[in-house]
């Protein structure tokens, strides 16, 4: 008997340190830091900025799949926030970059 209470121990903590591992597989990608300018964007810059924001956000997809099956809801709604804030930046760069180019 005592020589399975080590093995027990040794079980508990393997499994309490998959449980965190599999927790800290949720965490999405950091969004795109910066955009190009558009009074002096290119239109190859705003194509690179829209490919960028578009793989963030099926990466995010991704991230908040597996945050939806662990149920955490508060990381999902950051998560939600945050690719909300980061596709309206760069809408209102491709905004201004296509007023620029009708102007």
């Amino acid at each position: 008997m005592r020589r399975f209470v080590p093995v027990l121990a040794f079980a508990a903590a393997a499994s309490l340190c998959a449980s965190v591992g599999f927790a800290d597989s949720c965490h999405g990608p950091t969004a795109p830091s910066s955009f190009p300018e558009p009074s002096t964007a290119t239109e190859q810059d705003i194509v690179a900025a829209q490919q960028s924001v578009k793989q963030y956000l099926s990466d995010m997809e991704s991230a908040l799949k597996c945050m939806d099956a662990q149920h955490n809801d508060s990381a999902h709604n950051v998560a939600v926030d945050d690719m909300q804030k980061t596709a309206s930046k760069f809408n209102g760069v491709l905004r201004a970059f296509r007023a620029r180019q009708k102007a």
